[in-house]
């Protein structure tokens, strides 16, 4: 038999919204100016938030790829870490992982797994995101 589902008390959902309002205000000021940094990197492991830190240094209309996001990072042999830390990105755009391509293309976006469907709706938004920011979009 299924359990029934917790529910959340009133305080809180206050507290959760207050915390996603802030981003989505950050997603607003993006729409603007996509040089508007997160409020604060997701919690994960070092070389992740490493890559994440890095990834926001690349600026808006220009690229960079997974081995110089390892560079960056300060893991220069860490190219595909840095690809699965892009992949458990989960506050883009403002941590901009659509800035970051494979050295042969466009590379991923969102992570493996997904299904035909869903990674060449991501790969049309990672497109969208870079050209609405000026970027040359490769592949």
């Amino acid at each position: 038999m299924m359990k029934a589902p917790e529910t959340v008390d009133a305080k809180s959902a206050a507290e959760h919204r207050a915390m996603l309002a802030d981003e989505i205000d950050r997603i607003d000021q993006w729409l603007v100016d996509p040089r508007v940094p997160p409020a604060q990197l997701p919690a994960g492991p070092p070389f992740h938030r490493a890559c994440w830190a890095a990834a926001c240094l690349i600026a808006p209309g220009t690229t960079a790829t997974y081995r110089d996001l390892a560079v960056m990072a300060g893991r220069p042999a860490a190219a595909r870490a840095a690809a699965q830390a892009m992949a458990r990105n989960r506050i883009a755009p403002l941590v901009p992982c659509h800035r970051v391509v494979a050295s042969t293309g466009l590379g991923g976006f969102m992570g493996k797994g997904a299904s035909a469907g869903h990674a060449a709706w991501a790969l049309r938004l990672k497109r969208w995101l870079l050209a609405r920011e000026g970027a040359p979009v490769v592949g």
